[in-house]
C-alpha cells in the first residue's frame, strides 16, 4: 500500500516467555442468527483469538526490530545510513527520519504497549499517534506470520471463527481515524503541521514527530513510569 517492505522472520518465544492464552482472553460469541441475517445488529466484528495471536506476534517482532534499529542507528539520520540494514524505521514517514535515539526507543515501546494490551485481553486501541502507526504496521505484517506455520503449530489449536483474519475489521474499528497515513503522501508535505491550511481544514491536529507520543485524551495516558523492555 505504501511501498513498505516486508522483511519478516518468524519470531520464536524466548526462554521463560509465556504465550498469552488468547482463547480465554478473547472468547468469541456466536450470534443466534448464525450469520444468516444480514441486518442483525448483534453480529458485530469480533477480535478473535487467532487474529489476536497474529497481531501480538507482529507487534512483538516489530518491537524487537525497532529496539535493534534504535541501538544500531543511534542519532544518525536515516538518509545518511545504510537503508538496507534497517527493519522498521525506514518504513515510517520521512518526517521521522531525523528523530533521535530516545524518540526511536519510545517508538519501539509503542509496539510493546499494544502487545501488552493484547496480552491482558484488551483491544489494542492506539492512545497516541506513535501507536497508530505501530498498529498499522502490525496489521500489515500480521498475515505474513500465518504463512510459515506448520499444521502442528499451537496457533491452530485456537478456536476458529468467521471473523478470523479479517484485517479490514481491525482497520475499521481499532482506530479513531487514519490521518497518520497522510504523512506518506508527497502532495501533502505540510499536513503534519497544525498551522498548515490543509491540516486545519481537515482537523488533523499535530502530526509532527515531536507530538507522536502525546496522548489523545486523559483516559488514554500510559503509565509514565513503565520503562522500556530493553
Amino acid at each position: 500500500m505504501h511501498g513498505w517492505r516486508l522483511r519478516q522472520q518468524r519470531r520464536r518465544p524466548t526462554a521463560g516467555e509465556q504465550t498469552p492464552n488468547f482463547a480465554a482472553l478473547f472468547a468469541v460469541r456466536d450470534c443466534p442468527c448464525k450469520g444468516e441475517d444480514p441486518d442483525c445488529e448483534e453480529c458485530g466484528w469480533q477480535l478473535t483469538p487467532r487474529t489476536a495471536d497474529l497481531l501480538h506476534t507482529a507487534l512483538v517482532l516489530l518491537a524487537d526490530q525497532a529496539y535493534d534499529d534504535a541501538h544500531r542507528l543511534g542519532d544518525q539520520f536515516l538518509p545518511d545510513a545504510d537503508a538496507t540494514t534497517w527493519e522498521v524505521f525506514d518504513r515510517l514517514p520521512p518526517l521521522t527520519w531525523t528523530a533521535d535515539h530516545r524518540w526511536r526507543r519510545r517508538m519501539a515501546r509503542a509496539f510493546d504497549d499494544l502487545a501488552a494490551d493484547l496480552a491482558r485481553g484488551k483491544w489494542p486501541e492506539p492512545t497516541c499517534t506513535a501507536e497508530e502507526m505501530a498498529l498499522h504496521l502490525a496489521i500489515e505484517d500480521a498475515p505474513t506470520h500465518l504463512e510459515d506455520r506448520p499444521p502442528t503449530d499451537p496457533h491452530y489449536t485456537l478456536p476458529e471463527h468467521g471473523d478470523d483474519y479479517r484485517w479490514d475489521g481491525c482497520s475499521d474499528l481499532l482506530f479513531q481515524d487514519h490521518d497518520v497515513l497522510m504523512l506518506f503522501a508527497p502532495k501533502l508535505g505540510g499536513i503534519a503541521d497544525p498551522e498548515d491550511p490543509a491540516n486545519q481544514s481537515m482537523g488533523v491536529g499535530d502530526l509532527r514527530a515531536a507530538a507522536w507520543f502525546e496522548p489523545f485524551g486523559s483516559h488514554s495516558v500510559r503509565d509514565p513510569g513503565r520503562g522500556f523492555r530493553r
